[in-house]
């Protein structure tokens, strides 16, 4: 079934690729024919294609946050946020992807999440950290499987109100 919805997806792709040709030609003249001949190369058709096809089109997200992700969301647990880069999760789901020992820590308000860590020797690597609002400092992350496991740990700073990032790596917090 995934097999197919990522195909599905890259034919709509091409489609839209074509579709938008035309106006992508357009737009490289105007740009081309305004532009100054001394600063760099001329506009390509490319730069104004959104859906033309990525040579290599590289994971993002690992299959074990995919895997996570998408039993989360089975499960009515998936935080909010995960909305925003649900296209990159299927995208990245594989077939026969192990679940991770630990799936998921949060913090008691569900503020922020950290699918598929991975302890490293300074704290750990989140698969994927999902911050919502404006939080840094010291938190306490719970297992999502294991309430009464916790952490704590730093969160950077991130500008703007919420973040997501693959492979951030969070310290441990000093007691």
């Amino acid at each position: 079934m995934l097999q197919a919805w990522r195909e599905l997806q890259r034919i709509r792709r091409e489609q839209a690729q074509l579709q938008e040709m035309p106006v992508a030609q357009l737009a490289a003249l105007l740009a081309n024919i305004n532009r100054d001949p001394k600063k760099g190369k001329p506009f390509s058709l490319q730069d104004f294609q959104l859906f033309a096809s990525e040579q290599k089109a590289e994971r993002r997200l690992s299959a074990e946050v995919a895997a996570v992700a998408l039993a989360l969301k089975h499960d009515d647990k998936a935080p909010p946020l995960l909305v925003s880069c649900w296209n990159e999760v299927l995208a990245s789901a594989a077939d026969g992807t192990r679940m991770p020992e630990v799936r998921a820590l949060h913090s008691d308000d569900e503020a922020v999440w950290v699918l598929a860590p991975v302890w490293e020797a300074t704290g750990i690597r989140g698969g994927l950290v999902l911050v919502r609002g404006q939080i840094s400092g010291t938190v306490l992350l719970r297992d999502l499987d294991r309430p009464l496991l916790t952490h704590r740990l730093l969160v950077p700073a991130r500008p703007g109100f919420g973040w997501i990032e693959a492979g951030c790596l969070l310290l441990s917090a000093e007691d």
